[in-house]
């Protein structure tokens, strides 16, 4: 029978989806010991609530966890009404784990492994219901990890139940071992808490509850006397009939009538539910602890990326001026371009073919790095095509003693994380930055024509040339026309001797003198503009083509992590939309405190 939650969706259906989506959150952990832990644990939910699903449409099982001599073996006799395990007051009685269930059920095609988990069958009709699990004694000082040990059984068993009972006495009911057991084996199981000898010892509940209540729900605390009720069960007495057998026969009713069928799907709805949780708070616990050193890792990688960037600016722009040449050029030529033919264009073509020459000889010295790495031409700068970009190394643009500083102080940062110092070795930040350099320079071949082109077309620069042709165009005009007036007046009307070259040559010179100065005027203009424009572009292409491949690789791992939490975030809301199942259940069933 399926139970319905008030939406009237399938709730184990439901159930089973957040399983297989926690389930698909841990195969996507990345390569981060944190989350491997998570996988891990994921792994192991998945594995032991396959074996639940199998075991749906069983009785309850219901598994005896206790100290040696606190009666669970006793308290399983009493139970089924018969003497059915053994059982003893100093030491332990139950070694291997004891699965008691009614003749017809094979416990085999559960999954059980019956080379661990002996098997008792019998005919007593409290089993109608329910299958009994007798366990080993916890306080034992033998090793879990060698698997024919009492403690390797039990931890082995418990995960199979539904219901663990837990008894102690007035001497054990403090007993860190069992508590220990209790919080490792059954972190989603529900709870029945009963406290044993009701016939010859305190009632120590309420301090057994101050006890439990930090870490557990504890619903309901049974006080029985399990030698008495079974006295009484043999002779025919009702329990509630018994002198000492104290809570009894409502835990007898609990567990063999008020344990339907639709009762046992709900408790393995909340222990799923429950488990499920209880993995998602030991994986939440696990990556808040690394949040800090994380945040920590973050910061610093953007401290190393704004340091980088910032001597990578200031350097780019010192070797960009010490090759302004390189923009001027282009400028020159784009102003002059848009002129067919002006006196101040004839000006600027002619500081352009001395530049041409003195890019001739400056190549048979020893360029600067940008000037090698860019492949200074005599009248132009040609973009970087795809194939010499692989020729180019990109690390002429960096200072390698920053590189190697940061090589250097990453890496403890990274441990403290829980990342691979891999991330951030030499050898990965050298072809980072290499990369970097070379889309730092292809931008900036890129960018060169474009700022150029919009420098040619300001207003600034305008104004300066239309006040240079003014001026050029007003001195040729006036000695124009005084050759004119010489010629076509002078030398008849006054026999004036025709001007010679000496003449010519000396305006020659003054136009030579005020070109010069006019190219001055105008060079300072647009130097100004261009520091400015050097910067602005150095700046914006650091931060586009620079910053965003320097330490990628560890970037692109915190993403990842990053997306690996909030996932998680996500999976934890879904859950407590089915924290409903576990208030369903009837109260007197306890269970752990998530969290």
């Amino acid at each position: 029978m399926t139970v319905l939650s008030p939406s009237g969706r399938h709730v184990w259906e439901e159930s089973v989806l957040i399983g297989d989506r926690l389930e698909r959150w841990g195969e996507t952990a990345p390569n981060w010991e944190p989350s491997l832990r998570c996988q891990k644990r994921t792994r192991d939910f998945s594995r032991q609530m396959s074996e639940k699903r199998q075991r749906l449409s069983l009785p309850v099982i219901v598994a005896l966890l206790g100290g040696t001599g606190t009666g669970k073996s006793s308290l399983i006799n009493a139970l089924l009404g018969q003497a059915a395990v053994k059982t003893g007051n100093r030491r332990p009685t139950t070694n291997n784990p004891v699965m008691i269930c009614r003749p017809d059920l094979n416990p085999q095609e559960w999954g059980i492994d019956t080379s661990v988990i002996e098997i008792l069958k019998s005919d007593s009709p409290a089993l109608d219901r329910l299958v009994l699990l007798d366990c080993p004694d916890p306080d034992t000082t033998e090793d879990a990890a060698l698997k024919e040990t009492n403690l390797a059984r039990l931890r082995e068993a418990v995960p199979l139940c539904d219901v663990l009972l837990v008894c102690a006495t007035q001497q054990k009911y403090r007993d860190h071992n069992v508590l220990d057991e209790l919080a490792r084996t059954a972190p989603g199981a529900r709870l029945l808490f009963v406290q044993t000898h009701a016939a010859k010892d305190v009632d120590i509940r309420e301090d057994w509850l101050r006890v439990l209540r930090q870490h557990y729900e504890t619903g309901r605390i049974y006080f029985v006397d399990s030698r008495d009720a079974l006295k009484a069960a043999e002779e025919g007495t009702p329990p509630a009939e018994a002198n000492h057998a104290g809570d009894f026969a409502d835990l007898h009713r609990l567990l063999t009538m008020e344990l339907s069928e639709e009762t046992a799907l709900r408790i393995r709805e909340a222990n799923y539910v429950d488990r499920a949780e209880q993995v998602m708070s030991l994986c939440r616990e696990d990556l808040k602890q690394h949040q800090e050193p994380m945040d920590r890792l973050k910061t610093e990688i953007e401290e190393e990326r704004q340091k980088l960037g910032k001597n990578l600016t200031g350097k780019m722009q010192q070797e960009l001026k010490n090759d302004r040449k390189l923009w001027e050029t282009q400028l020159i030529q784009e102003v002059a371009s848009g002129w067919w033919f002006s006196p101040f264009s004839i000006v600027l073509r002619v500081y352009l073919l001395i530049a041409d020459i003195a890019a001739f000889f400056s190549s048979f010295r020893k360029l600067s790095p940008v000037g090698r790495a860019m492949g200074k031409l005599s009248d132009t700068i040609t973009a970087l095509t795809p194939d010499s970009l692989e020729k180019v190394n990109g690390l002429v643009c960096w200072n390698t003693i920053d590189l190697q500083k940061t090589a250097l102080s990453l890496p403890a940062y990274l441990h403290q994380a829980g990342l691979s110092g891999e991330l951030c070795s030499k050898e990965v930040l050298w072809n980072e930055a290499n990369e970097a350099g070379r889309l730092f320079l292809a931008g900036l071949s890129e960018k060169v024509r474009e700022v150029c082109s919009q420098l040619a077309k300001r207003r600034r620069t305008r104004m300066v040339r239309m006040v240079a042709e003014v001026i050029l165009g007003i001195f040729l005009m006036t000695a124009l026309c005084f050759s004119a007036k010489n010629f076509f007046y002078d030398i008849w009307t006054r026999e004036t001797a025709l001007l010679g070259l000496n003449h010519y040559a000396v305006l020659l010179i003054w136009f030579g003198i005020l070109g010069t100065l006019l190219l001055g005027v105008f060079l300072f203009v647009i130097r100004r503009g261009l520091d400015g424009e050097i910067h602005t572009t150095v700046t914006a292409l650091i931060r586009e083509h620079v910053l965003d491949i320097l330490f990628l690789d560890i970037l692109k791992m915190l993403q990842a992590i990053d997306r690996f939490r909030e996932e998680l975030t996500v999976l934890s809301e879904q859950v407590k939309e089915l924290n409903e199942v576990s208030s369903k259940l009837d109260r007197d069933l306890g269970h752990r405190k998530l969290g």
